[in-house]
């Protein structure tokens, strides 16, 4: 049998949506028993601040730990987050929060971050705590969150977690 050509315009519609969504899958991981596991003795003072230049004024000016959440901010607020990445710094976090706003600008640096940041820009959320003074530093703070949470955007998991997540 001879397949037919589709006639233009035939189901576009349709192929267009699918292929919207299809642009969308991201794989999270959902792993109740890393949750469980993660021990961060420290109070964490988390502030949500919508990603964009207005904010910036807001953003503490210590170091400490952050991510990046996808919130869809429907239904009366429904409270649904998507964490996409975990990071820190020994640097202020509005300074940080800067070069990530520059980052998004600017066609060189890592790509997988420009472009989620990007396409979902008016749905990104910086949220972040100060981690100073304490015992343990932020980037001990953002190792146990990486194992906990494993973040699509992270390219540098910690040993023990990239071995499990390059087994899928």
């Amino acid at each position: 049998m001879i397949s037919q050509p589709v006639p233009n315009g035939a189901n576009n519609a349709f192929v267009d949506i699918v292929s919207d969504a299809k642009s969308h899958i991201v794989q999270l991981i959902l792993w109740p028993c890393r949750w469980q596991q993660c021990h961060i003795n420290l109070h964490l003072n988390w502030q949500v601040f919508e990603f964009n230049p207005q904010t910036i004024n807001a953003i503490p000016t210590e170091p400490g730990v952050y991510a990046f959440l996808i919130q869809p901010r429907l239904a009366s607020n429904l409270d649904a987050s998507y964490l996409m990445y975990i990071g820190k710094t020994d640097r202020p976090l509005r300074d940080r929060y800067q070069e990530y706003l520059q980052e998004i600008m600017k066609s060189t640096g890592r790509p997988k971050i420009a472009f989620t940041l990007s396409q979902y820009y008016g749905f990104i959320y910086f949220s972040c705590a100060p981690v100073v003074n304490q015992p343990i530093t932020p980037a001990n703070v953002e190792d146990e969150l990486l194992k906990a949470f494993m973040p699509p955007m992270n390219d540098q998991l910690p040993a023990e977690v990239r071995r499990i997540v390059n087994a899928f």
